[in-house]
């Protein structure tokens, strides 16, 4: 009795699994769905989950697709922090001596560097030392680290209600 292929093993017979595992990349990399996905290259939802856990390089194509679409969101994010200029085009038809005419009109619009932008990138690229809670969440670590169980500090609560009374 004949082994039955699975979709992964019938394209790569059929010589279509190098454009399929293109075709998820690109996809993923568009933050497209499962979903629309699946549609796309012909197969259930449920059936695109079984062939990513069972072929590794199912699941590569979909994480060099993430890694695509995360370098694509830090160009766009990097591009926004440092300001840009764009050129717009618009076509537009005239009417010149009884006959229409193509007209194009170039402009340039320029996009400020935009500060929340920046300060994004420097947290994620530089690390905690850029973040606005830096203090907070050092306490947190250095109280997560010493095993406290509460979170008061218990010298200066006493203080303070003596003080008071």
């Amino acid at each position: 009795m004949a082994k039955v292929l699975d979709s992964f093993e019938r394209w790569e017979n059929q010589g279509l699994l190098k454009n399929k595992l293109k075709i998820i990349e690109e996809l993923v990399a568009k933050n497209v769905t499962q979903e629309k996905i699946a549609k796309v290259i012909g197969i259930s939802e449920k059936t695109l989950q079984k062939l990513k856990n069972k072929h590794v390089e199912f699941a590569r194509a979909f994480s060099r697709g993430q890694l695509d679409l995360k370098d694509n969101l830090i160009g766009a994010i990097y591009k926004k922090a440092m300001g840009f200029e764009h050129e717009d085009i618009q076509t537009q038809m005239e009417d010149h001596n009884g006959k229409p005419k193509k007209k194009i009109v170039k402009t340039m619009k320029y996009y400020p560097p935009d500060l929340n932008a920046a300060k994004y990138l420097l947290i994620i690229k530089f690390g905690r030392s850029f973040n606005e809670k830096k203090d907070e969440l050092d306490l947190m670590e250095r109280r997560i680290d010493e095993k406290e169980n509460e979170w008061t500090n218990e010298q200066n609560f006493y203080k303070e209600v003596n003080h008071e009374v």
